[in-house]
């Protein structure tokens, strides 16, 4: 990544917020479901001004995998509050996120290649140079790819969780961006996904 900031380090901060926006929303809607609005306050980071009113610009790459590091780490974390407050929340965490997703959605009549750009633009998977995405197939009516590293499950093994479990609310998340459209979306093995043109 260049040492000076560009687009790439504002396009990876809009990831970043997205990330953090989930988080927020998740934590008071669970916070306002248990008649304690800021019980899961401690789980949120709402210091989201501009990049370049944030980062250290002597350390660009390092400010911002560390801040990547950081949110990954507080979602799992606070998945895992709630779960440990309330076994039976999960369906109720998989609606929200998917609900979060289509608040977030794709473009009514983007084809699979643009939801895939789009999914890349939106979701936080690392920094640029992991190279994580990589398209094992694309066609006009569809697009499939893998993910070729889990950057992911290490904050929720921290957790006590399973990395299964964020795979699943990505999946939901990935399913509520795409609500709005004629797609529909995959996982035909693990870590694989497959985005298609509804038959």
């Amino acid at each position: 990544m260049s040492l000076f900031l560009g687009p790439i380090h504002h396009w990876l901060y809009r990831k970043i917020r997205l990330q953090e926006e989930l988080i927020t929303t998740l934590a008071e809607q669970e916070g306002a479901k248990s008649g304690d609005s800021g019980k899961y306050e401690n789980f949120v980071n709402r210091e989201l001004r501009p990049l370049e009113e944030l980062i250290d610009t002597d350390n660009i790459h390092g400010w911002l995998q560390a801040r990547i590091h950081d949110a990954e780490g507080r979602y799992a974390a606070l998945v895992s509050a709630i779960l440990k407050e309330d076994s039976g929340a999960l369906p109720r965490i998989k609606e929200e996120v998917f609900a979060f997703g289509a608040s977030n959605a794709v473009e009514a009549d983007a084809s699979p290649a643009e939801a895939y750009r789009y999914y890349g633009d939106n979701l936080v998977n690392g920094m640029p140079c992991d190279h994580v995405d990589r398209v094992t197939e694309q066609a006009e009516d569809h697009i499939s790819w893998t993910l070729d590293q889990d950057l992911h499950g290490e904050f929720w093994i921290e957790a006590g969780q399973s990395p299964a479990l964020y795979y699943e609310l990505r999946l939901e998340e990935m399913r509520g961006m795409l609500s709005g459209t004629a797609l529909t979306l995959t996982m035909p093995s693990e870590m694989s996904y497959e985005l298609r043109v509804r038959a």
